[in-house]
Formats: structure tokens, C-alpha cells, sequence
């Protein structure tokens, strides 16, 4: 089974794969052939692909030997390791060249790992006429004049990788699961002075996937490509382990060596790759933490801990003030018999995780209709003044198509909210499953409505052509929808939204745009609740939650997602927590977020 890191650089590559159209055709029959771990990651990503709608036959073998299918136009992807000491190494490769050079139309792909390069202070990187002129007579040059000796009977391409940064080998001149082991063993990171003159370079394993694809794809016949991440410096590495791991106690040592010593040089220089459209997934910094996620114990939580980067550290306060709403919420609905229950990565945090998510940062509840019809009133005599509940019947430009309880003395806004003139603060947004039609074809004709009334709705709000294909035409309309109000609109789509609310079905509407696909649900689903701790507070979650969030999320929603997606669910555009910041200060002045000194 794959860890969550194999599953994010997997996810990363198939991600780069499909949108930089780099597939081959359907029903192409791919050869990976060698023992490395780069062989595994190949495999995993072509069956990943294979789980989409993209079809292609996958032979994983050791050696050549093992090859048997004869169809035409098939990709070999042969995974040479020249820095192991096995004589014939070189034989076996000569074996899958001649077998590929026997099936009609067949393309070949070697993937070689080079030997550790020699210091140089004199170049930063080698490119690959550079590096091939280095080495001849090595072990190296034999390889390419065996593919050399084919290139005119088979299509050949070659790309060279130096070092991986997950690889735990003596070859690998980075070596940082090494590092990392002796880091946390040791609960220290030596740095030697000497350490900002040693520069090595490594790729990360979807880095690797990807100019695999790409050179499969757009590369030239008898051509080679160096491959591998930025060139970094020993010290570089060392510091990073420790500004992420220094609060788990890991501490810093110096020790002094040669001060006169020049900068030595062991890195690729990848730019003809680059040349072919290939670009990093993400930044070396991100990289270097994923890398770190996959070596480190379990208590290690470093990704984790980004949330709190994003949001300028202040993630425990906005957690601790949307619990405390959360508890006045549970605590009317208690008081008044009203039946409310967590929703979406909500609660998906309190099935997984007993609160939040780690890496998400809000709470959402929702109701039947009923039971909101029942909130909102409950809410205009109990809830705290420090809080506001806001609904487009409200009439101060709010016009979302669900209702929220904001916090009045924060201000939080995503670059779209910024725009409007309404109360802008961390909040709970409240969200209504509404009933539909039990007919396939109603119940989709009413979605689809809903749908087309949100998007005149949104072009009427934010009072502009929208920016994308349907821009000619929402300029077009535009001065037809300014002759109604908001309110106007919002009472539409409220009463069409009602349409089945007296009429006896047993389906509701989920009630988000963006997860449209996943269709209507079974009201029984909701009908009932049982209590759900989420952190310090107890509250509800339906009876059927597993068929909601297998159908919300997927089958495994217990699985964590990919370490990349990992990220909270806002953008946020500004934040300012006001007096929720604790503070020794008892006095507080409340201010008035249109103008500071008003």
C-alpha cells in the first residue's frame, strides 16, 4: 500500500501529466523495466492514469529477460543504475535494446543514473555534451555507444538523473534520508562551515515522472536530456532540516573548517529539458518538506504545521473563536429542539479526526428545512450580540446562497468577498438540504435551474462582465439584470430553491455548486443525528454520515489527501482577528471595520 507521500508525488505527476497533455495513446503498451525506485513510481503513476478514462497496457520487469509481448508501436522505458558494481548491467541493457529493436515501431526510453560526479570549481553544472565529453572511457560512455548503435533502427532518447531527493544510497551525493535519520537519532544537525561550499543537485521523484512523460512526448530522436532539481548547497539542506524540526528539539551545532576553501560543484545542468515545456510541480522549499514528511516519526507533523504559516500564525485563534460559535449554535439548537448536524470537510474532521481537519481552517452546519426555518428565529432572540446573523432577508448586501453567523468584531475576506459592501468576519456558514423531486429528470431539471439563476446572479452582484468564455455574453445581459434588485433575485432563487418544500419526496438537494457531479441524496440520510465530539465541543452529525461522505468524498474518506492538497480551503485576501487576539489589555475598543478611527 502507498504512504501519503508516495500518494502526493503520484497525485502531482498525474495531475502535471494530464494537464500539459503529455498522455500517450490509448492502448499504448509501456515496458518499465528495472529495479530502481524510480521503476515503482512509474508504475504507480501509469496505473493511477490507468484508473481514469486513459487505458494503457503496463509490463513492470526486472530484466529483459522477462519481456514476452510482441505488439507493435510499443515504449520502453528501461531504468539503467550505471553506479552499481554488476558486470552485466551493460549486457542486459543490450538485450532489451535488441528486443525493442525487433518489434515494429517501438520507442525507446533509458533512464540512466549516473555515477556520482567528480567536484569541480570550475563549472556550476554540466550540460550533456559537457558531461559526455567527462566521461569517456567510463561506464557511462559504453552505454551511450550502445544506444548509439541503435539509434539508427530504433527510436532512442536518453535522460540522465544524478540524485533523488528520497533516495537512501552511498551513490547519492545528497543522501537525505541519511541526513534526516541522523538528525532525529542524534537530536542535532552538525554543520560544518565547510558545508556552503559542497553544492550537489537532486530532483524530486514527481519531478522525475514528469520529464520522463515529457520527454516521451515532445523529445527528439538520438537526443539526451539531463535531468535534476536545483543545485543546493549542503548548508542550505542542513538549515532547512532545522528550521523545520528545531520545536521538535532537535538542536544546532558548528563546526569550523576550511574558511579558504572555493565552492565545489556536482550538479546537472537541466535546461535542455526545460527547453522541451518541463517545469517543476513546486518550489525547492516544498519539495524539501515533502521529501521530509516521508523520513521523519510519525509525531513529526511538519505539514501539518502550514496552516498555521498561512495564516500568519494565527490559526489557534480563529479555531478557538469558531468553537466558541459552534458552542452557542449547539446550545440554541439544543435549547429550542432543533436539529442541526456538521457538514462537509466539517464533518469529515469530526468522523477522522474528533475536530478539525489539520490543514482546514472553518465550520460548517447545515439543516432540513424545517429545523432552519426554526434556527433562524431562535437565532433573533438568543443569539449573542457579539455575533450576527446574516441572510440576503437581512437587506445590508449580503447575498450569498446560504446564511452565515459572523463574528462582528473580526474581519476575514477572500479577494472575491472583498468586493461587496457587507460584514466581512470569521463566521459558520449554515447551509439547507432542500427537497427535490424523486423523478431523475426533475430533480435535474430543477438543479440545473438553480444553477443557471446562481450564475445571472453572481454576474448581477459583482456588477461586471465575467472574465472567462462567458464574457460577450454576461456583457450582454448585464444591463437587462441591473433593472432588478439583489433582493429581487435572491427572492427567486429562494422561492425556486422551495419549489418541493410541501410535496412529499424523499430526495434533497446537496446544497454546494462545486460538488454538483455527486447528484442528489436520500432526505433519510439526515432525519436523524447522533452526538459527534468535534475538539472541545459536542455536537451532531447525521446517522448516515458514511453513505454522505462516501458520496461527498469517496469510497476511502478516511485516507488523508495528498500531502499537496493539504492546504486550507480559503484564500484568503485579508484577516484581522480584532479583539479576539488575546491580549493582557482588559479594556477594549470595538472599531468599525469601514474606517478604523470612525
Amino acid at each position: 500500500m502507498l504512504n501519503s507521500f508516495e500518494k502526493n508525488e503520484i497525485f502531482m505527476s498525474c495531475r502535471y501529466i494530464g494537464s500539459n497533455n503529455l498522455l500517450p495513446n490509448d492502448g499504448s503498451v509501456i515496458n518499465v523495466i528495472g529495479n530502481h525506485i524510480l521503476c515503482d513510481y512509474l508504475c504507480d503513476t501509469i496505473n493511477s492514469l490507468n484508473k481514469s478514462e486513459y487505458k494503457y497496457t503496463l509490463y513492470q520487469v526486472e530484466t529483459s529477460d522477462a519481456l514476452t509481448s510482441t505488439v507493435k508501436k510499443q515504449c520502453f522505458l528501461y531504468c539503467l543504475d550505471l553506479r552499481c558494481k554488476d558486470e552485466n548491467v551493460l549486457a542486459d541493457f543490450e538485450k532489451a535494446l535488441s528486443y525493442a529493436n525487433n518489434i515494429e515501431g517501438s520507442a525507446f526510453v533509458a533512464l540512466v543514473l549516473i555515477p556520482m560526479l567528480s567536484k569541480r570549481d570550475d563549472v556550476h553544472s554540466l550540460s550533456e555534451i559537457e558531461l559526455s565529453a567527462l566521461s569517456v572511457g567510463t561506464i557511462l560512455q559504453q552505454a551511450e555507444d550502445l544506444l548509439s548503435e541503435y539509434c539508427n533502427k530504433l527510436n532512442i532518447k536518453e535522460i540522465r538523473f544524478d540524485n533523488f531527493l528520497i533516495e537512501d544510497s552511498e551513490h547519492n551525493a545528497l543522501n537525505l534520508t541519511q541526513l534526516v535519520k541522523e538528525s532525529v537519532d542524534n537530536k542535532e544537525i552538525v554543520i560544518n562551515s565547510s558545508d556552503a561550499f559542497d553544492i550537489v543537485s537532486a530532483c524530486s521523484m514527481s519531478d522525475a515522472i514528469n520529464a520522463v512523460f515529457t520527454v516521451m512526448k515532445h523529445g527528439k530522436h538520438g537526443s539526451i536530456y539531463n535531468m535534476s532539481g536545483e543545485a543546493l548547497s549542503l548548508h542550505k539542506v542542513k538549515t532547512f532540516i532545522y528550521e523545520t524540526l528545531c520545536e521538535y528539539g532537535i538542536k544546532l551545532n558548528f563546526e569550523q573548517g576550511d574558511p579558504q576553501q572555493k565552492k565545489t560543484y556536482r550538479a546537472l545542468d537541466n535546461g535542455k529539458v526545460h527547453s522541451l515545456g518541463f517545469s517543476p510541480v513546486c518550489d525547492t522549499d516544498t519539495q524539501l518538506i515533502y521529501a521530509l514528511s516521508s523520513m521523519l516519526p510519525q509525531e513529526y507533523n511538519i505539514i501539518k504545521d502550514e496552516i498555521n504559516n498561512s495564516y500568519a500564525g494565527k490559526i489557534k485563534y480563529v479555531r478557538e473563536i469558531e468553537l466558541e460559535l459552534l458552542s452557542e449554535i449547539d446550545r440554541i439548537c439544543r435549547r429550542n429542539n432543533i436539529q442541526y448536524f456538521l457538514s462537509g470537510g466539517t464533518m469529515l474532521g469530526a468522523v477522522r479526526h474528533k475536530g478539525f481537519i489539520p490543514w482546514d481552517d472553518d465550520i460548517d452546519i447545515a439543516m432540513l428545512r424545517n429545523d432552519y426555518e426554526k434556527f433562524k428565529t431562535a437565532c433573533i432572540n438568543e443569539l449573542p450580540k457579539k455575533y450576527q446573523y446574516q441572510s440576503y432577508t437581512n437587506k445590508d448586501g449580503y447575498h450569498y446562497f446560504f446564511d452565515k453567523i459572523t463574528i462582528k468584531d473580526t474581519y476575514f475576506s477572500t479577494k472575491y468577498s472583498d468586493r461587496f459592501d457587507m460584514l466581512k468576519g470569521f463566521s459558520t456558514d449554515v447551509f439547507v438540504f432542500d427537497k427535490t423531486s424523486d423523478n431523475k429528470f426533475f430533480s435535474k431539471l430543477h438543479f440545473k435551474t438553480l444553477m443557471a439563476l446562481r450564475l445571472l446572479m453572481n454576474v448581477r452582484w459583482i456588477n461586471e462582465p465575467r472574465k472567462d468564455k462567458s464574457y460577450l455574453l454576461s456583457k450582454l445581459l448585464l444591463p437587462i439584470l441591473r433593472i432588478f434588485s439583489m433582493d429581487t433575485y435572491s427572492k427567486m432563487y429562494d422561492k425556486l430553491l422551495r419549489k418541493y418544500e410541501k410535496r412529499n419526496t424523499s430526495t434533497v438537494l446537496p446544497p454546494a455548486t462545486d460538488h454538483k457531479w455527486r447528484g442528489v441524496m436520500p432526505k433519510k440520510w439526515f432525519e436523524t443525528v447522533t452526538d459527534a465530539p468535534f475538539e472541545n465541543v459536542m455536537s451532531y452529525i447525521p446517522t448516515g454520515y458514511d453513505d454522505y461522505l462516501k458520496r461527498w468524498y469517496c469510497e476511502d474518506y478516511m485516507d488523508l489527501l495528498p500531502l499537496c492538497q493539504r492546504t486550507g480551503s480559503h484564500d484568503y485576501y485579508r484577516l484581522d482577528l480584532g479583539n479576539e487576539i488575546k491580549t493582557d489589555n482588559e479594556e477594549t475598543k470595538h472599531y468599525n471595520y469601514k474606517g478604523e478611527l470612525l
